[in-house]
């Protein structure tokens, strides 16, 4: 048990050699056993996100883009991370918060997934904080599909007993929940 202190043979001198099925006699000390803390996974926090009407219809344009595989890596990464700040007649204005996702061949081929999808317009990106982007929203639904399926287990009545009856535990980060199936 952490804290208590461990018999440990002084080694001044080998000891004799104990016969087979007996304990070999020596001199005893008391050596102090550090406690290595308790690791435990500190829950990632999940970015707020604050709703806006920009927001919606950049969720949906980038869902569509994603699911067509109109984007991809970079340019993909760019879509989701993006916050959509203003929308003028032919022209975007998109922000995002690392300088790296603002290159311009990414913009570029943004632009022409956008106008292929149907969206003939402009874009230009911005640096700075973003409260509203694809990547928020969806890690914001993944939290809360995760609490749903852990308060699922966590009130089953199943469970419940069993933690009751033989001191089961639930293994913390096993709870998974439910992928989403498209059809």
């Amino acid at each position: 048990p952490p804290g208590h202190v461990l018999p440990v043979v002084e080694p001044r001198q080998a000891p004799p050699r104990a016969a087979p099925g007996t304990r070999a006699t020596g001199d005893v000390m008391g050596v102090p056993v550090r406690v290595q803390p308790e690791t435990r996974e500190a829950p990632n926090a999940v970015p707020s996100v604050t709703p806006t009407p920009e927001g919606d219809f950049w969720q949906s344009v980038v869902q569509q883009l994603v699911e067509r595989e109109a984007v991809t890596a970079l340019v993909r990464e760019l879509a989701l991370q993006a916050q959509l700040v203003a929308q003028d007649e032919g022209h975007w204005m998109l922000r995002v918060e690392r300088e790296s996702l603002n290159q311009p061949a990414s913009r570029e081929r943004l632009r022409a997934a956008l106008q292929a999808a149907g969206h003939a317009v402009d874009i230009s990106v911005e640096v700075g904080p973003i409260t509203d982007s694809p990547a928020r929203r969806n890690a914001q639904a993944a939290a809360q599909r995760q609490q749903a399926a852990e308060q699922i287990i966590l009130n089953d009545p199943f469970v419940q007993q069993m933690q009751r009856d033989f001191g089961a535990k639930i293994v913390p980060g096993s709870i998974k929940p439910i992928a989403k199936h498209r059809t």
